[in-house]
């Protein structure tokens, strides 16, 4: 047996053994392709930061690898054809405001993003480095918000009293508590938590006491007081039950826990003086009650150092070609922050050589090489002042207007050059100061900004000012503006100094000599300018000034003048009516410079033409379809050409309603009123709403109404609001809520509505009434008040009112769908003998009651 047990161990051990090495060979065979899966994916390295107004994403992947990026929505995907190993983790160690959740799918073949959705990419491939631009708006930082502080309580001293106060065999009435000063109910509170024996005796107990007690407090009682039991007199007294309640286990000894009445009395009087002691105190405390966390503040923005001085002259260097070389030659040499150093000479150099598609490009260059906080912040001036030199119309976030110029001329030349387009008034304040810097610009610089000067001197009509630029520019720039553009603002500021009667030949002579350059902007534009002037003295008819115009019109083409010339073709056509080939100007405008980079200008000439169209349409009598037209077919250009306070659209609107277009005019009125504010919303909606009752659509006018109200509104415009909103309601058939809202309104409008609305309600005599008190208002009648009047009086039973002797009443009627309604209404004369006069006019009546029910029945 001991033999067989030995084999058996000996064959077990075996099979473990075998098992073991089988399982491990296995695992090896298993892991094998793993392994050689993960030593075949490559490493990718990444790099991710924020940089202004968008985040980059830089992949160094493997040679060979051709990545695709794609956009899902709200999610950014990144794709190579083999498996890669992606560091996910220095990713998500990394913040970015516009990058985040990375996320390895597909075997590694994809790396996947959250990005803010509608943000927009670019991505492009440069050295085997993908880089991927997310802009758009950023993502707010979240912070950790601190935890709210906890209300400090005040520690309230407790009284702990342990007695018992046995019941009485009998009820007595609960002792009044002394009269005490009104609490609040926070402290009622505290005070029934410190005084349990006032509580329990407010309530008088009538339960017998259990038979073993009773005996023992009859015993005790009886004795009489020096009397006592054994425990008296040894000197102690076992301590009464900590439990009051009945029916509690009694005590072993007769007796025990009975308190004399005396004791109670003295020992609630300490409980309560102590409570009330308490009380005091708690009143006299400060109020301790939670308050809310106050909201942390955010920390002040840091202020921008000032801007240094500009050597521009220094920038732009004596010799274009040599200047040049040897910057780039530095910047091919350069790595680090001295690469960055260099993309910023660079920059400088074509800013003062006024090149600026080549300057915004090399600052996007240097945006992405990381530069350092002092050289991101040397970039962002930089890209300011390429911005002014571009006559950016929102120049509000330019560091040069935002900063204090200061005593530095360089601030106060780049502050004028930027606010100059939009802002004339503040712009002039350094314009000294600007002028005198400008002499040590290089030339091509300075000819640009001094044309930005004077344009918006010009467009401002600031003949001071545009006199201190011409003298600046002739004084300089004289010999060099071979474009005609000095002579042109000469004839600008001989044009602004005229007398209005006289006739500007200095200006005349001006343009002249402008157009006789017959290259560049300006000359097109002196000569263009040279016909509207010519045409406004009367020295030249439409006619002639639209076959002059025609005549240069093929010279215009991919000049930058086109669009300002085409814009007065437009106007010229709108002016002498052909109003379809104005409309076929202004949607030329749009097609051909809506897209481009003249498309600014395009709209500016656009805005001109469409206010002329529109000049000529409302001189035009209602029911025309160009108004129609001109919304069917160039809305999007209307609301692209608009100034910002809609002042054309709404013009347009107004055409629509005029001419019966009011679907049309409602959808303008709605996008109006959705961005404006304030006074100009609350105007916008009482149009609206007008067009909307007139339309039938009460409730959509009610609706208005209620969402572009507010407060603080003019007293007129608010009344007028008010009787619209009355009218909607009338109209949707609220009789007692119209009646409601016209309370407290006066005027001819008002008495109107009320009279209607009194006689939609069927309040016939308070209808005639209140139609009566309208004609005394002195506002002439409508057909449909003396209609209204005239049955309101029938059905009110007063026949003598439907008299009308002299026919004035009658007269109104008449033409309308109500005609013959008085006459088929008015009383019959007094008794008396039958007479041709009276069957005549019995019989007239009841022609004109038909006549009236068959133009009812043709008109609904």
């Amino acid at each position: 047996m001991k033999r067989r047990q030995d084999k058996g161990a000996r064959v077990k051990g075996m099979s473990d053994t075998t098992l073991a090495v089988t399982s491990t060979l296995v695992l090896a065979v298993l892991m094998a392709p793993a392994a050689g899966g993960a030593a075949a994916q490559t490493a990718v390295r990444a790099q991710l930061g924020d940089h202004g107004d968008y985040s980059r994403l830089v992949l160094s992947l493997p040679r060979g690898e051709e990545p695709a990026v794609s956009v899902d929505g709200c999610v950014l995907r990144v794709d190579v054809a083999t498996p890669a190993r992606w560091p996910l983790a220095s990713l998500s160690d990394t913040y970015s405001r516009r990058l985040s959740d990375f996320v390895a799918v597909d075997d590694g073949r994809s790396l996947t993003a959250a990005i803010p959705c509608g943000a927009r990419i670019t991505s492009f491939v440069e050295r085997r480095k993908l880089i991927v631009d997310v802009g758009g708006l950023p993502i707010p930082a979240r912070k950790p918000g601190s935890p709210p502080q906890a209300p400090v309580q005040e520690m309230v001293p407790e009284a702990v009293v342990a007695t018992a106060t046995p019941p009485d065999p009998a009820p007595r009435p609960a002792p009044q508590p002394p009269s005490t000063p009104v609490r609040p109910p926070i402290l009622n509170e505290v005070a029934a938590a410190l005084n349990p024996i006032g509580t329990a005796n407010a309530a008088p107990a009538d339960l017998p006491l259990p038979p073993r007690e009773r005996e023992g407090a009859q015993a005790q009682l009886g004795k009489g007081e020096g009397e006592c039991k054994e425990p008296c007199g040894s000197g102690f007294l076992d301590h009464p039950s900590p439990s009051p309640l009945r029916g509690a286990p009694p005590s072993p000894g007769t007796g025990e826990g009975i308190v004399p009445p005396p004791v109670v009395a003295s020992l609630e009087s300490e409980v309560r003086s102590s409570v009330e002691e308490t009380l005091r105190q708690l009143e006299r405390l400060p109020d301790r009650s939670p308050k809310p966390a106050p909201q942390a503040a955010e920390p002040p923005k840091p202020v921008p150092p000032p801007i240094p001085a500009m050597d521009v002259a220094g920038w732009a260097g004596e010799d274009f070609n040599r200047t040049r070389e040897a910057l780039q030659r530095a910047l091919d040499g350069a790595q680090g922050r001295a690469r960055v150093e260099a993309q910023i000479a660079l920059v400088r150099f074509l800013l003062a050589r006024a090149m600026d598609e080549e300057g915004r490009a090399a600052l996007e260059a240097a945006a992405s090489r990381s530069p350092a906080p002092d050289q991101r912040y040397s970039l962002r001036i930089l890209g300011d002042a390429f911005r002014a030199l571009d006559r950016e119309d929102e120049p509000d976030d330019n560091l040069f207007v935002q900063l204090p110029p200061g005593a530095m001329p360089d601030h106060h030349v780049w502050r004028s050059v930027a606010l100059a387009p939009t802002r004339w008034a503040a712009a002039k304040d350094g314009l000294p100061i600007a002028l005198r810097r400008l002499l040590d610009y290089p030339a091509d610089l300075r000819s640009r900004l001094l044309t930005t000067l004077a344009a918006a001197a010009d467009a401002a009509g600031d003949a001071a000012a545009l006199n201190l630029i011409v003298l600046e520019m002739i004084t300089v720039d004289s010999t060099g503006m071979t474009d005609g553009r000095l002579d042109y603002f000469r004839g600008r500021l001989a044009e602004l100094k005229a007398a209005p009667d006289a006739v500007p030949e200095a200006a005349l002579a001006r343009y002249d000599a402008a157009a006789a350059h017959r290259h560049g902007p300006f000359a097109r534009r002196a000569e263009v300018r040279a016909i509207e002037l010519r045409r406004g003295l009367g020295l030249l008819d439409e006619d002639g000034a639209i076959a002059a115009l025609e005549a240069l019109r093929f010279a215009w083409r991919g000049d930058e003048i086109e669009t300002e010339a085409l814009a007065a073709l437009g106007g010229a056509y709108a002016r002498s009516g052909r109003t379809d080939a104005a409309l076929d100007i202004f949607g030329l405008l749009g097609r051909r410079f809506g897209a481009t980079a003249r498309g600014r200008d395009a709209l500016s000439a656009g805005r001109g033409l469409l206010a002329a169209v529109l000049d000529r349409l409302e001189r035009s009598p209602p029911g025309g379809l160009y108004a129609l037209a001109l919304q069917a077919r160039h809305g999007r250009l209307v609301a692209l050409a608009d100034s910002r306070d809609g002042a054309l659209r709404g013009r347009l609107a107004t055409l629509l309603l005029r001419d019966g277009y009011g679907l049309e005019a409602a959808r303008i009125l709605h996008a109006l009123a959705e961005t404006a504010d304030g006074p100009r919303r609350a105007e916008l909606g009482a149009v609206l709403a007008r067009a909307l009752i007139d339309g039938g659509r009460e409730a959509e006018a009610l609706d208005v109404l209620a969402r572009t109200g507010g407060a603080g509104l003019d007293p007129a415009l608010a009344e007028r609001r008010a009787l619209l909103r009355a009218d909607a309601l009338l109209g949707d058939g609220d009789m007692v809520r119209a009646l409601d809202a016209l309370r407290g309104l006066g005027g001819p409008e008002a008495a109107r509505l009320r009279a209607h609305g009194l006689f939609a309600a069927g309040e016939w005599p308070a209808a005639r009434n209140a139609f009566a008190e309208l004609a005394l208002t002195g506002t002439d009648p409508t057909a449909e008040d003396v209609a209204l009047h005239g049955l309101s009086a029938y059905l009110a039973g007063d026949p003598e009112a439907l008299r009308d002797p002299d026919g004035t009443q009658r007269g109104r009627l008449a033409g309308t769908r109500w005609a013959g309604l008085l006459d088929a209404l008015a009383p019959p004369p007094a008794d008396g003998p039958l007479r041709a006069e009276q069957v005549e006019r019995d019989l007239a009546a009841a022609g004109a009651l038909d006549r009236l029910a068959k133009a009812w029945r043709a008109k609904p």
